[in-house]
């Protein structure tokens, strides 16, 4: 055996003549091949996607700020299903109505899980109806899909609370005189007091400061950046960049102030044959597994708890969004909004709100509501989800842990399925004798397990609320005023950027 000196004679010897410089050019050569490496290599049998992954970011530059338009053209390049990172996170997005189909629909057992996310295990951890896994999210959805149902949900019996709020709102539309306005607020205010109604069993006036504060800070964030999930170490840069301590500031203050009074005061005044809310049917069942003994149930206060803010967010913001989105199209196209309100006219008058029963005669006021959900895209990219374990998809390795995006613009706006899915023409849903047609690559709910619940509930607002406010008013742009931008926001969903237009009662 050599010696350990003579061995370090021989390395030196083998480096006589190389000049510091040289010695310098390779190890920066080197350390330059070790970080492209870094930076290129990818799992074994993952989706391809972006060659370049950067440190921390990830492929977050090659995104950029609109994620929609950055997806579009890498399906173009990597294919259907592809792959990026954002942070430090795997990212699997699935492109295509067939391959959502698959993943969501015929794999729905596996692909059914929510990811562990920073914002939801801070905010709601696996608890609630959106958040929740395995036996919890089976038994908190199916309670409320039982409940929500029995109070109305899809049926005919909620049309008169949907009715009495529309009401209201048209009142206060009318207080704008046409005066030029954003009436993004009254939206949500109206959209809010039904979920309120279901959820609560009462509704508020628009100025209560209460009920002002909570929507307030549910704008708030709805408007949180998506990457507060991917990289939340950002919460410790001054400035609060991503808002993710406002985020956990704004839950805590919406549980205090609101969700833990709300459920006190039922508990309080509970009765038994006076079940008229979701959080009197909640205490209701948790009584019930109470006196049974059961223990294996995650009926209890703090399921509920989660399970309020869940109902609330869902139910409000991407209604409230459609209505908007509506508003802004009619804007640009006012053709479409005066041949909804011809056919108003002719099958319902003036003199009697329109009704679920006057739908199947509205026939191109559905078309137009149904295009305002394909064209405003409210949730392009769905909710994020995962998988339960190890599994393929189109010959891909999905590792557990990564995140799938189920990528719901590239059916929304595939021109193969829609020709022109730039334009906003509602007659694309109507057959040659003008009646609707149904097409199952239209998803703006989603597919699967985990599709919006809510959905016969958003369908009866938009067109109780839509058809209404033609029949009662004219909206048109600001005079001398360009048309508003038909660009949107992204947050947590797509929606509208903010504008302003003109409400004039008809004669």
């Amino acid at each position: 055996m050599v010696p350990m000196l003579d061995l370090i004679k021989k390395i030196g010897t083998m480096f006589e003549g190389i000049s510091t410089l040289n010695v310098t050019t390779g190890l920066v050569f080197t350390v330059v091949c070790l970080f492209v490496w870094t930076c290129t290599r990818r799992p074994r049998g993952i989706p391809p996607g972006p060659l370049i992954t950067i440190p921390i970011l990830g492929h977050l530059l090659q995104i950029g700020a609109n994620p929609i338009k950055s997806f579009q053209k890498m399906r173009k390049q990597y294919g259907d299903v592809f792959s990026v990172y954002i942070g430090n996170r795997l990212v699997v997005v699935i492109n295509g109505l067939e391959n959502l189909k698959e993943a969501f629909v015929i794999k729905g057992d596996v692909f059914t899980a929510r990811p562990n996310t920073y914002v939801q295990d801070i905010v709601a951890g696996n608890k609630g109806i959106f958040f929740s896994n395995g036996s919890i999210w089976k038994e908190q959805r199916k309670f409320a899909v039982a409940t929500l149902r029995h109070l109305g949900m899809g049926r005919n019996i909620l049309e008169a609370n949907i009715q009495e709020e529309a009401t209201v709102f048209l009142e206060e539309l009318a207080t704008t005189r046409g005066q030029v306005t954003d009436i993004a607020h009254l939206v949500h205010n109206a959209v809010s007091n039904i979920i309120c109604t279901l959820v609560f069993g009462k509704r508020f006036q628009y100025n209560d400061p209460k009920f002002v504060k909570l929507l307030k800070v549910v704008a708030e964030d709805i408007s949180v950046s998506p990457l507060a999930d991917f990289m939340p170490l950002l919460r410790f840069v001054p400035g609060d960049l991503l808002k993710i301590n406002r985020t956990i500031k704004n839950a805590e203050m919406v549980e205090r102030e609101f969700i833990i009074p709300a459920i006190d005061e039922h508990l309080e005044h509970y009765d038994d044959d006076n079940i008229h809310d979701f959080i009197s049917a909640y205490i209701k069942e948790m009584k019930i597994m109470e006196s049974l003994g059961e223990t294996n149930t995650s009926m209890d206060r703090e399921n509920l708890r989660i399970a309020i803010t869940d109902l609330f967010l869902a139910g409000s913001e991407t209604t409230g969004s459609a209505i908007r989105w509506f508003l802004l199209c009619i804007l640009h196209f006012p053709e479409i909004q005066d041949k909804c309100f011809t056919d108003i006219n002719r099958i319902v008058g003036c003199s009697r709100p329109v009704s679920l029963k006057d739908k199947v005669n509205l026939p191109f006021v559905e078309a137009t509501i149904m295009e305002t959900l394909r064209f405003g895209d409210i949730a392009p990219l769905g909710a994020t989800h995962g998988v339960l374990e190890d599994t393929t998809l189109k010959g891909y390795r999905i590792p557990n842990g990564a995140i799938i995006m189920p990528n719901i613009d590239s059916v929304l706006s595939d021109p193969i399925i829609w020709g022109d899915p730039e334009n906003f023409r509602p007659d694309r849903f109507l057959d040659e004798h003008g009646k609707i047609t149904k097409s199952e690559e239209f998803i703006p709910y989603f597919i699967g397990r985990r599709n919006c619940m809510g959905e016969s509930l958003a369908r009866m607002e938009l067109f109780l609320f839509i058809s209404n406010m033609i029949q009662k008013f004219q909206f048109v742009k600001a005079d001398d005023e360009p048309l508003p931008s038909l660009e949107g926001e992204f947050g947590l969903t797509h929606c509208p950027k903010p504008f302003k237009m003109r409400a004039i009662l008809r004669d």
